[in-house]
């Protein structure tokens, strides 16, 4: 399997552990964190959560085999500055069905970048993985997730009240999901287009 993908002015490659560092300091960011139900973290914890997926998705691409998880960084290209970094996780019990997370750093927020990011884990889900199934959610305040996500297909299948705890007060959770059944065949063959490997 391919490490690398270009979309747009973006390159998504697999997250290795050089990556942390960046992944750390986004994450150690207020405003970055405002509407997530975790951090800011520290690095040791950041690096404690996403060193086992890397090292797991390290090995199944050196055996030949799909991993469980698949976790990218997100940079600038031809730069290589660090703009965020996406996933698909597997659901449990459910193959072929994955939860959609991203994170962009503040600096790179309002440039259509999570929209791009979005649509490439729609991409990779169902062009590459064949996959049938994708989650989302969000705190409903965050407007900005939830356009991304309607931008990209997504329907809203329900409201979880007073789910999350982010900063100052409890918010309800907004739930997601697009089936591969909802894409057209043209829509996933201008998908295909979208993407090129690396």
């Amino acid at each position: 399997m391919q490490h690398s993908w270009i979309g747009g002015d973006l390159r998504f490659s697999y997250c290795t552990e050089h990556d942390l560092p960046d992944i750390s300091r986004m994450l150690s960011k207020e405003s970055v964190c405002r509407w997530l139900f975790f951090g800011p973290n520290t690095q040791e914890a950041t690096r404690s959560y996403f060193l086992p997926l890397i090292e797991e998705m390290q090995a199944a691409l050196a055996e030949g085999r799909t991993s469980d998880h698949h976790v990218f960084t997100v940079r600038q290209k031809p730069s290589g500055d660090f703009v965020g970094q996406c996933a698909l996780l597997a659901v449990d019990f459910s193959p072929g069905s994955f939860l959609i997370g991203y994170q962009l750093d503040d600096a790179y927020w309002k440039r259509g970048y999570g929209t791009l990011a979005c649509t490439f884990l729609v991409y990779f889900a169902f062009a590459v993985l064949d996959g049938y199934r994708l989650n989302g959610d969000t705190v409903a305040d965050n407007t900005a997730s939830r356009r991304v996500m309607e931008r990209c297909g997504f329907v809203l299948e329900g409201i979880q009240r007073q789910y999350w705890h982010a900063g100052d007060g409890y918010y309800d959770r907004l739930i997601f999901g697009l089936l591969a059944s909802d894409l057209t065949p043209e829509r996933l063959s201008a998908l295909g287009e979208a993407f090129t490997t690396a």
